[in-house]
């Protein structure tokens, strides 16, 4: 409710989301079961009314059942393609200063291997824009692996929903999960006595193994990929899979401020 606040979204919008997602996933819940998702059985199991149900259905927006946000993912790819790619590493496989202007081995070759048809100025702006990568004299240094949106970028609420809908998806999974279903990896770690001005510290050492962790799956998912491994899944098709890491913690009188800023 406070990042809907702070973007200026009145309640009215927000409710009228809530119902259209409510009713979705109803019709969905229905299918899965083998039932006929009508209006009027969308109607019963949510509290809406019928003239509500098909309001909603005739005006769904299919943009939002896509998996992934758009350009947060396919810069997520170019920057781990770099990272990982043999064509774009170093002899100590560390990521090389890359071409502008070289479309066989420069960073249009890599836009091009990893982000599909995105236009690589576009690209390059974007991740100059988050700060991921630095221009040289006609080349292009990347500085960091993570595509992290700054803070009140709109660029983050969309990765706000997506990661939201990961975390709750899984525990949703393991609540109502049949027993004879293996649970999905879901764990916390938390101390409720810890010393404040030991943040920083938990900050830092939090982001940099909890980097390593995902850069260690990152790479095993990508050499795992249905098309990069030449290999086909259950039905034909590749899935979506991967980890979710976030830190948490509770202010406690200005300290949460304080901390922050010196880190």
């Amino acid at each position: 409710m406070r990042v809907l606040l702070h973007h200026g979204l009145a309640y009215d919008d927000f409710a009228e989301v809530v119902k259209g997602v409510y009713a979705e996933v109803a019709r969905e819940e229905a299918a899965r079961l083998g039932k006929r998702a009508t209006d009027s059985r969308v109607a019963i199991v949510t509290g809406l009314t019928r003239k509500e149900v098909r309001r909603l259905r005739d005006s769904v927006d299919a943009d939002h059942r896509t998996i992934s946000w758009g350009g947060a993912n396919r810069a997520t790819r170019v920057l781990s393609g770099w990272h990982r790619d043999a064509d774009f590493t170093d002899a100590q496989g560390g990521p090389k200063e890359l071409s502008l202007t070289d479309h066989d081995t420069g960073f249009p070759a890599l836009v091009r291997r990893y982000s599909g048809d995105m236009p690589v100025s576009a690209m390059l702006d974007e991740l100059e824009r988050v700060r991921a990568v630095r221009r040289t004299r006609g080349a292009v240094r990347i500085l960091k692996r993570a595509y992290v949106p700054e803070a009140g970028d709109i660029e983050g609420v969309r990765m706000l929903g997506s990661a939201t809908h990961d975390l709750l998806d899984t525990i949703a999974y393991n609540l109502t999960r049949g027993a004879d279903r293996p649970a999905r990896f879901q764990r916390t770690v938390f101390d409720s006595r810890l010393d404040a001005r030991m943040l920083p510290v938990f900050h830092r050492l939090a982001a940099e193994h909890a980097q390593k962790l995902l850069e260690i799956l990152d790479d095993w998912l990508e050499s795992h990929e249905v098309q990069a491994a030449g290999k086909e899944s259950v039905d034909g098709r590749g899935i979506r899979a991967g980890l979710g890491v976030y830190v948490f913690h509770d202010p406690i009188d200005g300290a949460e401020e304080d901390t922050e800023k010196k880190r």
